[in-house]
Formats: C-alpha cells, structure tokens, sequence
C-alpha cells in the first residue's frame, strides 16, 4: 500500500509571490496586470498544500523564512525508485481549466543537503491528472540547487478539464535525495495569451 501524507499548510501568506510571478511573466504581464488582476488567475489555492505518496520517503512541515508564508515541507527520498514518479508531491487545482488556455505552474523548489555549486534534477514538473491514466496537462524538467528558486512549466491546455480533475505535481524518485517544497502556484492566461511571454527556467 502507498503511504500517503497530506500536509496542508496556511497558504494565505504565500500569495504574496504572485506580483513577483506577475514581473517575470514578460513586460506585457507586468505592465497590465496588477497585483489583484495576477490573483484573479490562480486556478489553485496558492500555497503550501502538497500531498506526498510513494515508498522509501518522509515528510516533515518545517518553517522557512525564505519563502513566502514561511511554510514549507522536506521530502527525505531515501532510496532511488525505478521510475521517477514512484515518490512524488501534488496539489489540487480547483478550478476548471478550459481547452486552449495558457497555464503556468510555478512552483518553489530547492534541494538543501547540496553543497554550493551541485545542483539535481527533478524530471518532472507540471500538471497532471489525478487519476489513471494520470493525463499530462503540460511539464518541463528542471535542474534545482540548495537554494529557493521559483521553478516554472507552462503550456496550453489541449482539451477542457474539469475543476478537480488535474492537479500540479513534481516527481522525486530519480535520486535518494532531499527535497525542500515551498508555495505552489498555477494560473490560467485564458485563449489569448502568447505562452512564450511565461517566465522559463
């Protein structure tokens, strides 16, 4: 059986990222969207609100002032799995997202144990669905290091999906590693949004 941990932690303060996601979404982004108008996006609660399963991993709620809220997770992999996405993290998005829209993910990553200068990849960030066949939405793979940094995938969506059905997630068993979560974020441009004016990694 998988173990599963829900953590779920104050998300309220996290939101204060958005303007910052809102400044390196392009000039255009920048300019005509105000820090209101970035939150009337996000098709998920911002926040810390990760839910890890897998084997061979930990869980533990730690505060850090580096991040926005203050709240983050340590995920402790303690073996490499055969597939990248045997341990992972995931977090609800709430809302519907309609076919054609643009949507970034953005999420605050870092690996802690690293020394200045390693650096690890996480194969996969993105969105995908909640249940089997576990629908791709959109993801990249990113390359982190000890420090916090907003990692980001973005994409347009194919096909409308209901709210609920699709979540963001990160998968974490390329490595025996330690993983650091903060705040996650996913927002939807809607049809008209030139995904080449996202932030990129």
């Amino acid at each position: 059986m998988r173990q599963i941990l829900t953590i779920v932690l104050a998300g309220g303060a996290a939101m204060l990222a958005l303007p910052a996601i809102a400044q390196q979404a392009g000039a255009t982004a920048a300019q005509s969207d105000a820090p209101d108008d970035i939150m009337k996006k996000a098709i998920n609660q911002p926040g810390t609100n990760w839910q890890v399963y897998g084997p061979n991993q930990k869980v533990k709620a730690l505060n850090d002032s580096g991040v926005p809220g203050g709240q983050v997770i340590r995920v402790t992999v303690a073996a490499k799995g055969a597939n990248a996405w045997d341990v992972g993290s995931t977090s609800p998005i709430q809302k519907p997202i309609a076919a054609g829209d643009t949507i970034l993910v953005a999420m605050y990553l870092r690996a802690p144990e690293l020394k200045d200068g390693e650096t690890v990849s996480i194969p996969y960030i993105g969105a995908n669905g909640v249940e089997a066949p576990y629908e791709n939405l959109l993801g990249d793979g990113v390359t982190i290091t000890r420090d916090w940094k907003i990692y980001y995938a973005s994409g347009k969506a194919t096909k409308a999906f209901a709210g609920g059905t699709m979540r963001a997630t990160a998968h974490l068993a390329a490595n025996k590693q330690v993983i650091d979560l903060g705040p996650v974020f996913v927002l939807d441009f809607g049809q008209n949004y030139d995904p080449a004016k996202l932030p990129r990694n």
